[in-house]
């Protein structure tokens, strides 16, 4: 059965950090490979818990260096600080108190109940991540 505490090794982001970045709608996420690091600007929402959530496509090209390469710098748009962290995959019954808050952030992908984010994650035609600090 799926725990829907913190993951003791996973390290909450600086609240400071959220702080900001809860003033936005979207993050600029880089990520990187052999070819070099790319930026997109992606929505997200902000767990209580000091996470960050990315639901993207599982084809994107994002989401291919994130499987090869979980290290990304989340930066506040408009020359705002960054952050670097990693991204964890989840499942939408890892989310506890967080899946609200995932439906309400996400509902324009076509995450509006708890039924369909799970169909998405199962499906595998979305990710759900979990941005955690970078240790």
């Amino acid at each position: 059965m799926p725990s829907h505490e913190a993951d003791p090794l996973a390290s909450p982001l600086p609240q400071e950090f959220l702080d900001q970045l809860s003033n936005h709608e979207e993050v600029l996420v880089s990520s990187r490979d052999a070819s070099g690091t790319g930026r997109v600007a992606m929505w997200f929402a902000i767990s209580p818990r000091g996470y960050v959530y990315l639901l993207t496509p599982s084809f994107s090209l994002k989401a291919q260096r994130w499987q090869a390469d979980p290290w990304v710098r989340l930066t506040i748009p408009n020359g705002g600080p960054s952050q670097a962290g990693v991204v964890r995959p989840v499942g939408s019954d890892d989310l506890g108190d967080d899946l609200p808050l995932i439906l309400s952030r996400f509902a324009m992908s076509g995450a509006v109940t708890a039924e369909a984010l799970a169909w998405m994650l199962e499906s595998g035609s979305h990710m759900l991540l979990r941005v955690e600090g970078a240790g």
